[in-house]
């Protein structure tokens, strides 16, 4: 089986759970659930990360690999 690996610094990390933290208690505040995708962007140039759950956090370019 493949893995797709991608590497976050600690700083992107950060920000991605805090923005999963906040969209998790408006989940709970507004009695609804909702899921959140994950958007490994790549072209050319550069490849980044978005995490999309009820609006989008661009978390920046990435490093990542399928071994």
């Amino acid at each position: 089986m493949k893995k797709i690996i991608i590497e976050l610094s600690d700083d992107q990390y950060d920000k991605m759970v805090a923005h999963q933290k906040k969209k998790a208690e408006l989940n709970a505040t507004s009695d609804s659930i909702s899921g959140f995708s994950i958007n490994l962007c790549c072209c050319p140039v550069s490849d980044w990360l978005e995490i999309d759950n009820n609006g989008i956090l661009d978390l920046g370019e990435v490093n990542w690999k399928i071994e």
